[in-house]
């Protein structure tokens, strides 16, 4: 349900089964639980929307005269090997009249996810390119993806993410446009960096590619980090966030310490969504702060985590939130309730897993998750 800060998760055992083994952080094990039983929507919904883009797409273009120069420019659109992502490399191409397909694939991890792709159309449009990719750009929002523009490329275009986590990018070039769609592992730096190669292939400067990078102080969510690492292998980046939260639920001494954003978000579904909503909004990865509370006994089932982001209120702050932890796709039910005397939403997936209680406080989010109510209680009545 929310990111981890390692790729190896294990979800919440039923309430009466404390596991013997070593505690997970309470990101990976959600993370995991979110993971195992979300993996056939998110592929079936990023299958759905690739296709519907391709057959809307592929309608306009079939009814757009083909010119011999521009057909020439196309089929001629060959990024250089240089200039793709890192082990990365064409595995198919297909020619039609106005049109070049190739789909680019990267390097297996091994972990069952399978190898990232990224599937780059180049089509001339002898008229109506501009208003071609306005409209995608528009259909993309209708859709309810998140929509950032891409000004660094050409002439123009823009970058989408939608919940599944899936990527999509369509830039301009005169009379060529170029759609490029991700799956699997890829990231938005894989995505970017093979638009780049092909707006250097059509003759432009190849724009800019997006990495994260640290941030400013100014609030809550970007208060100065103190010394990353207290000698017991804790991090504290974000001292501030961490004031939020309980040192102590129920008599149980928890543990608190805090990381950046590069530290916690990573290249799944929801990773990628909050990514790209902070993209969107001109932040980087490291402009969002994460602390948690938890017990590394587990003798008592709760954690609570505080996340801001500088320069965003606590409302904009809990969108990005809610689509990162998957609380915000049907089939989650929502109920406000009472906890510590102050009211929190609580979101239920379904799907018997702990459920997650959220509430703003000034530009900070605060979730708190447990399988249980009255402890999560105690652990909203024990926060300062």
């Amino acid at each position: 349900m929310t990111e981890p800060r390692t790729s190896s998760r294990a979800a919440y055992p039923p309430p009466d089964q404390v596991p013997k083994a070593p505690r997970r952080r309470p990101s990976e094990e959600r993370a995991l639980l979110a993971a195992s039983t979300r993996t056939a929507t998110r592929l079936a919904a990023l299958a759905i929307v690739i296709a519907a883009i391709a057959l809307g797409l592929t309608a306009w273009r079939l009814l757009t005269p083909t010119g011999a120069s521009c057909q020439n420019t196309v089929w001629s659109a060959v990024p250089a090997a240089n200039e793709l992502p890192d082990q990365w490399a064409p595995r198919g191409t297909t020619f039609d009249p106005n049109r070049r397909t190739v789909q680019f694939t990267g390097v297996d991890p091994g972990d069952g996810s399978g190898a990232p792709n990224v599937l780059a159309t180049v089509t001339c449009f002898p008229e109506g390119a501009a208003d071609a990719v306005s409209r995608a750009a528009a259909a993309a929002r209708d859709f309810g993806q998140m929509v950032s523009t891409k000004d660094d490329l050409s002439d123009g275009g823009f970058e989408a993410t939608d919940t599944s986590g899936a990527i999509f990018l369509e830039f301009r070039r005169g009379d060529i446009v170029v759609d490029l769609a991700a799956s699997g592992g890829a990231t938005a730096t894989d995505i970017e960096t093979i638009a780049s190669a092909y707006d250097l292939a059509l003759g432009g400067d190849g724009g800019s590619i997006a990495t994260p990078g640290p941030s400013a102080a100014g609030d809550v969510g970007s208060a100065s980090p103190a010394p990353s690492n207290d000698g017991s292998g804790l991090t504290h980046d974000a001292p501030q966030l961490e004031k939020l939260l309980p040192s102590n639920v129920g008599g149980v001494t928890m543990t608190v310490d805090s990381a950046l954003g590069s530290s916690v978000l990573t290249s799944d579904a929801g990773g990628r969504a909050a990514t790209a909503a902070l993209r969107a909004a001109g932040k980087t990865p490291d402009d969002l702060r994460y602390a948690e509370s938890y017990d590394p006994t587990q003798s008592i089932r709760v954690s609570v985590v505080a996340m801001a982001v500088s320069g965003l209120d606590g409302s904009k702050v809990q969108t990005m939130v809610l689509d990162w932890l998957q609380l915000s796709g049907t089939g989650v039910t929502r109920a406000e309730v009472q906890l510590g005397g102050k009211t929190w939403t609580r979101y239920d997936l379904g799907d018997k897993g702990p459920l997650s209680y959220v509430r703003v406080d000034g530009s900070a989010v605060i979730v708190i998750t447990s399988s249980d109510q009255s402890t999560a209680d105690q652990a909203a009545s024990a926060m300062p």
